[in-house]
């Protein structure tokens, strides 16, 4: 929330943690790090050894909010006693404010809510969402932990702690766990009224351990960013503190960065350090700045360019670049789910969108439209998942990334329904297991509900094997599998590396069409940018959870000995969208991620 004029919330979630020692590095339980994907610019992530070795030691933590409707919709409002999310009040008829279609509808004067009201910039993919919902809070940990970030950073800074919204999140993050997922742990960061908030967040957590085993650590204690001044006798020595804020250069709060954790800063970005200003500590890369002071996406070699490339992400570029190039331990990342700000008019901005306004006339701090906005958590329409890729690649490199392995076995698999011979095929692909979760949440204001009723079958595991003939794929699901006969029922992706001509990397699908309970279709992307029949007698077989497919080589034009494929499974998900793997039925891997399987002859 924007009480203070430049305020920003934010808190530390991290991703996996014990008591009393250092949080450690999140690597994701399914080997993300390991998938392949191309994003909506064409633009490849690194992999392997192209990033190093996993270094040891290095953590990312990216701003997260968790007060969207804790203030009010319509209009402005006081928080309820425990700082929750508010019931909607039957006046709630006009919020979401969208400032995008706002601006649309009226580009030189566009219909704003009232002074105070929050206003979106965007509208989020998975809709303008409230932070309680149990759904969001599960895909946001497995996009997160996808994307190796190690903590998630709550705004707390306007002195709400949001007691029953954390709550919420670590319980559904403690759930993840027990099944076997990563997911962030927690710690805070404060500035307004900062002896109470650090006061309260002390007494209700800390203190009584809630908890505890989410608690971000750094070098053996909790971390929490607060000014000094938050500090008091009773809790100083509990946790290890840096104090956390906006900007470096000539700002008297930063001093010589001793112990200070920017959040935001121009590039190129100042570090913090703690024991040698030689030694980088942390280090801030943000995807835009403030409205304000018109630095924005687009914003690349020191200005901001009258025609904006919102989608580009030039911007978030150079700030890691700098990033890269300094290798702190630890990169502070703004942001992830910001979406909503203040409207003001009270004349305390000189200046907005690179243009001097007046008292009366209406900014916004910390986001306004596309362009000027920080969130890299997808959006509907504009540049839809492009910056979450753009996170996932530079993560990579600043982290490293493990191998993608190379199978050399050769396996011939009878598709007999039976399921053995699979045992002693290597080539392990895994998915999230719980990821067909259902969606039924109050949206913000007018929006009555969300739901999603898409995920059937639950994909927890698939496996390759390959002989002189055929590739054979074989997928596993959590629970009893739905009939071959429903709508795109478990459909797999293929892609090979020497063809051009595809759809989001893929020249082949499988079961686009089954034709009974042991022969199934496989199509070709054709030239003509159409998927072509071009056989109905795929071998198959499919018992209570797994499945079991063998595809010619000849029918996929392989005739090298060693070949690389990429490889997907979706179910229940209409084709022609690659967004929809993101939210629809389930996918394997998730959102446009593919599984890379390496084939070298023994020789």
């Amino acid at each position: 929330m924007k009480n203070i004029w430049i305020g920003s919330f934010c808190l530390i979630l991290s991703l996996s943690v014990k008591a009393q020692t250092d949080t450690k590095q999140i690597l994701s339980s399914s080997k993300a790090d390991t998938w392949v994907a191309t994003d909506d610019l064409k633009r490849e992530l690194s992999v392997g050894t192209q990033n190093g070795e996993i270094r040891k030691d290095k953590y990312v933590g990216i701003f997260y909010f968790i007060w969207q409707g804790a203030h009010g919709y319509d209009k402005a409002d006081k928080p309820n006693a425990d700082e929750s999310v508010k019931e909607k009040k039957t006046t709630d008829t006009q919020s979401p404010y969208d400032i995008t279609q706002l601006l649309k509808e009226n580009p030189k004067n566009p219909k704003y809510g009232p002074i105070h009201a929050f206003h979106h910039w965007g509208e989020p993919y998975f809709g303008y969402y409230l932070p309680d919902d149990e759904w969001i809070i599960r895909k946001h940990a497995q996009m997160l932990s996808d994307a190796q970030v190690d903590v998630i950073i709550l705004d707390v800074t306007n002195a709400s702690i949001y007691l029953p919204q954390v709550t919420k999140i670590a319980n559904i993050y403690r759930e993840m766990r027990k099944e076997g997922l990563s997911t962030p742990s927690f710690a805070f960061i404060v500035n307004s009224n900062p002896n109470k908030t650090v006061s309260r967040l002390y007494e209700n957590i800390y203190k009584p351990g809630l908890f505890k085993d989410l608690w971000f650590y750094w070098k053996g204690k909790p971390l929490l960013l607060t000014p000094p001044e938050g500090l008091s006798d009773d809790n100083r020595d509990f946790f290890n503190a840096k104090h956390s804020w906006a900007w470096s250069k000539g700002q008297k709060w930063f001093g010589d960065g001793k112990d200070k954790w920017p959040w935001l800063d121009h590039t190129p970005q100042n570090y913090g350090w703690h024991e040698s200003k030689d030694v980088p500590e942390a280090i801030s890369v943000a995807i835009a700045e403030h409205p304000m002071s018109n630095i924005g996406r687009s914003f690349h070699d020191g200005k901001e360019p009258e025609v904006k490339q919102s989608d580009k992400g030039f911007y978030f570029n150079e700030q890691w670049k700098r990033a890269l190039e300094v290798d702190p331990e630890f990169v502070f990342v703004t942001g992830w789910n910001e979406w909503v700000a203040m409207r003001f008019d009270d004349g305390r901005a000189a200046n907005f969108l690179g243009n001097k306004i007046e008292k009366g006339e209406t900014y916004f701090v910390d986001l306004y439209n596309a362009e000027f906005s920080r969130d890299s958590e997808p959006v509907k329409g504009d540049f839809n998942d492009n910056y979450y890729y753009q996170l996932v690649n530079n993560i990579r490199k600043f982290k490293g990334s493990r191998e993608i392995p190379t199978y050399t076995a050769i396996n011939k698999i009878n598709i007999d329904g039976s399921f053995k011979d699979w045992e002693k095929v290597n080539a392990v692909f895994k998915d999230d297991i719980g990821d067909t979760l259902h969606r039924d949440h109050p949206g913000f204001g007018r929006i009555e509900k969300y739901t999603n009723f898409s995920g059937r079958n639950d994909i927890i595991e698939s496996k390759v094997a390959s002989d002189d003939n055929y590739i054979y794929f074989y997928v596993k699901t959590n629970q009893k599998l739905s009939s071959y006969k429903d709508k795109n029922w478990m459909n797999l992706w293929i892609g090979l590396q020497n063809q051009d001509t595809n759809w989001e990397g893929f020249q082949y699908q499988v079961n686009s069409k089954v034709v009974n309970d042991h022969s199934t279709t496989l199509n070709k992307y054709s030239q003509n940018k159409k998927w072509v029949k071009i056989d109905n007698d795929i071998k198959y077989k499919a018992a209570e959870r797994e499945i079991e497919i063998a595809v010619p080589k000849k029918l996929l034009s392989l005739s090298e000995k060693d070949f690389t494929i990429d490889f997907k499974w979706t179910d229940n998900i209409e084709p022609g969208n690659p967004m929809l793997w993101l939210d629809q039925g389930d996918a394997a891997p998730n959102a446009r991620f593919k599984y890379r399987y390496i084939y070298k002859e023994n020789k």
